[in-house]
């Protein structure tokens, strides 16, 4: 669980409240909003997307229009075994509460980070090669999803490109066990580090302009427009199968049940039967996967959009940068100059000089509300990291934008990846014929699956989460292209769903929590 809840200097008061937050349904997104600068070119196809009528039956329903739904939803359509265009309805609908991408990708920094740090924690915790595992996972981001935007012909669209990532530290202590870290990662996984190095500080490069600093590590990393990246995907598969998939937007689905052999899943403009249901809904997961409380939890950051000063240069296709405080950090990514962008910083983070350091906004399941500690931080710091002297005057409003949204955080800090068992969902699965192995398309009984959880590093797990959970479904139907690969063993097991894992996902305390609360339900 998060370290809040063992920080003696945070109040029993606080604490509560924000278990009491964590343990609550995070209900369905709010329809205010605080306005994202992603967001300012709607789709010209996507944004409003819906269909005249809803349909009233699909194989698979995804529930959510993110970057973890655009990867399933690419898998589930370009992996599976090629169809004959008679059937009757879409294969694959996709329900966004909102309009299209405005949830947490619609909103985060668009920074493709694994800086290297996670692994000394990881290893102590789980083990050596499981870390291992976990950092070749998050790692492989970075050519995956660079590689997904130059196949759909999205690379100059959405901006996608590889930058040399900054890792700043300003004071000796962080920035020595930063170096412990460094060096366990390093001697542990040579040939996967082998970019990464340490400057000290009469090292620093001086076109890094980071006079202020203590050291820097720096690695390979990616940046991309996000909204851009997942709308140009799920327009693509729009335009490569037409009659198989559905995007219904602002059609919240607002109770899931079980009828026969399909999900009824019901929403304000009707009901669709569907035989697959899967969750990808992040900070939300909880309010129709009612187990999931507790286990997943929402979690507010906020996010700016800046104009550099005068003196400042432009490094958007060169750098991004992570700065390490005594508490907390910031991350930034800047926009290279094109006819859609002016050199922006993308500036996000302040989460430890939030109202209670941090603590009021675990559990807080909305977006339609800025903290004013965050604001002030992130309106003032980036000239004080540059230095005033090499920031210059801000032609115009210094923060163009200024936006929250929320993250899916997990308890025991891995993505939730699988078939849900009832004993999350609350909810039987649908029967099948009969119990023998080999069942019809027809007779085989559906699931409820779930990809969410990312902990604030979407970008560096999400996509592949959603690939496995696609040809884990595929194969579970017998679906999977023979063409297709089978292998998801690059999953760690960590992030699978187990009823293993539902048992032991949650401190003592806070199951007695759980059940206290399920009792009033």
């Amino acid at each position: 669980m998060h370290p809040f809840f063992a920080d003696p200097t945070i109040s029993l008061v606080e604490k509560q409240q924000a278990l009491t937050r964590i343990f609550s349904d995070p209900g369905i997104p709010d329809t205010k909003t605080t306005s994202p600068f992603w967001l300012r070119q709607p789709h010209p196809q996507l944004s409003g997307c819906q269909s005249e009528i809803l349909p009233t039956e699909a194989d698979v329903v995804i529930i959510g229009s993110g970057i973890t739904g655009a990867s399933v939803a690419r898998t589930l359509l370009r992996d599976r075994i090629s169809q004959d265009g008679n059937q009757d309805h879409p294969a694959v609908v996709m329900l966004e509460a909102r309009d299209i991408c405005s949830g947490a990708t619609g909103r985060n920094g668009g920074h493709i980070l694994e800086t290297g740090e996670t692994f000394a924690g990881l290893a102590d915790s789980i083990g050596m090669e499981a870390a291992k595992k976990i950092l070749k996972f998050r790692l492989s981001h970075l050519n995956e999803m660079l590689n997904i935007a130059d196949q759909c012909g999205l690379t100059d669209e959405c901006q996608a490109r590889r930058v040399q990532f900054l890792g700043v530290y300003f004071d000796e202590n962080p920035w020595k066990e930063a170096l412990d870290r460094f060096a366990r990662f390093k001697k542990a996984m040579p040939v996967e580090s082998s970019a990464w190095a340490a400057y000290d500080r009469d090292e620093i490069p001086e076109e890094f302009h980071l006079h202020k600093a203590r050291g820097v590590i720096s690695g390979p990393a990616g940046a991309m427009w996000p909204y851009k990246f997942v709308t140009g995907v799920l327009a693509r598969l729009q335009e490569e199968f037409p009659s198989a998939f559905s995007i219904e937007t602002n059609t919240p689905v607002t109770k899931i049940e079980v009828s026969g052999r399909k999900y009824r899943v019901e929403t304000p403009r009707g009901t669709i039967l569907a035989r697959h249901v899967i969750h990808c809904t992040n900070a939300h997961v909880g309010h129709l996967v009612p187990g999931l409380r507790g286990r997943v939890y929402p979690v507010r950051g906020q996010m700016s959009a800046q104009t550099p000063g005068e003196k400042f240069p432009s490094q958007g296709t060169q750098h991004s940068w992570v700065f390490n405080y005594e508490r907390g950090f910031d991350y930034l990514t800047q926009l290279p100059a094109t006819q859609d962008s002016n050199c922006q910083l993308m500036f996000g983070g302040a989460f430890a000089q939030s109202e209670g350091r941090g603590i009021a906004d675990l559990g807080v399941p909305t977006d339609s509300s800025l903290s004013v500690y965050m604001d002030i931080h992130l309106s003032g710091a980036l000239s004080a990291i540059f230095g005033h002297e090499n920031w210059g005057k801000v032609p115009g409003p210094s923060v163009q934008a200024m936006w929250s949204g929320n993250m899916g955080f997990s308890s025991d800090e891995f993505p939730w990846v699988g078939m849900l068992p009832s004993s999350l969902t609350g909810r039987d699965r649908p029967d099948s014929v009969n119990k023998s192995a080999k069942l019809s398309e027809t007779d085989r009984a559906g699931a409820e699956w779930v990809s969410a959880a990312f902990s604030g590093e979407g970008m560096v797990q999400a996509w592949l989460c959603g690939k496995a959970l696609g040809v884990m479904l595929l194969l579970q139907n017998d679906k999977l292209d023979p063409s297709q690969s089978a292998d998801i063993s690059w999953l760690p097991e960590q992030m699978v769903v187990t009823e293993e894992r539902v048992r032991t996902s949650l401190p003592s305390q806070m199951a007695d929590e759980l059940a206290k609360r399920a009792s009033n339900l």
